[in-house]
């Protein structure tokens, strides 16, 4: 399968719920943003009911994506708070994920800026400059999840790992993420 190479794409996976992919994108945003612009972007396949302070960008069949417009108790809401220059939450399933990819693209990225990206399905899709995978050893993976397993740069322990030694090891330059060379 043909991923779509995004080098300006950050993008953390985890095996499920409550491993840490939110404490490390906070602790990149917070690093980072003080650099540079940056953005932010939480993909889920469910609809949520309760978004926080936010407002729809942009629509279309099987896809919303909303913009944070204040820092608020949600994922994409803790993204704006340590930093980001502007934070999305996308709605969508494994269908319409290549569709709303293209969506923000050209509606909320239109400057092409770096991107911190929670998201199980988007490192399928598409090839970022980093994919990182967070992952509970209780948990039985599903075959989906050990597909992004195989293509992630890094695996973390949940919650177990310190972000700040993580951070030491990527560099940004020219809005494209990589690692540091070891000295």
């Amino acid at each position: 399968m043909f991923r779509k190479s995004c080098p300006k794409f950050i993008i953390i996976s985890g095996s499920g719920k409550r491993v840490g992919k939110t404490h490390m994108a906070t602790a990149l945003i917070r690093a980072f943003s003080v650099k540079f612009p940056l953005l932010a972007l939480k993909v889920s396949p469910h609809v949520h009911d309760s978004l926080g302070n936010t407002r729809l960008t942009a629509t279309s069949e099987g896809i919303r994506i909303f913009q944070d417009l204040g820092p608020h108790h949600k994922n994409s809401g803790q993204f704006l708070e340590a930093g980001a220059s502007q934070s999305f939450f996308m709605e969508t399933d494994d269908e319409h994920l290549p569709k709303a990819f293209d969506i923000f693209m050209k509606e909320c990225n239109p400057g092409n800026y770096p991107v911190i990206c929670e998201s199980g399905a988007l490192g399928n899709l598409i090839s970022p400059g980093i994919l990182i995978f967070i992952s509970d050893s209780t948990e039985m993976l599903r075959a989906d999840k050990l597909k992004t397993i195989e293509l992630a740069d890094m695996v973390l322990p949940a919650r177990s790992f310190d972000p700040q030694i993580i951070l030491r090891q990527i560099t940004c330059a020219d809005g494209k993420w990589g690692f540091t060379l070891p000295t």
